[in-house]
């Protein structure tokens, strides 16, 4: 299994943005921290051609710093 960093941002409206530096060019987004992962782990299963089951995700929680 392998591992990917999801780094979420403050909302942007109804949704939290979130980008895998790990893998280029995926963006994704969530209304929460569930739905990160999945969201995150579908972008990177379609970017990279691996299997769902075969990732696993670490959230790094940006929602609330302040710039």
């Amino acid at each position: 299994m392998k591992a990917y960093t999801a780094i979420v941002g403050p909302k942007d409206g109804e949704w939290f943005p979130v980008e895998v530096p790990e893998v280029p060019g995926v963006f994704t987004q969530g209304r929460d921290l569930v739905e990160v992962e999945e969201t995150a782990r579908e972008a990177i299963a379609l970017m990279t051609g691996t299997p769902i089951a075969e990732i696993a995700i670490r959230i790094e929680d940006h929602r609330y710093r302040i710039a």
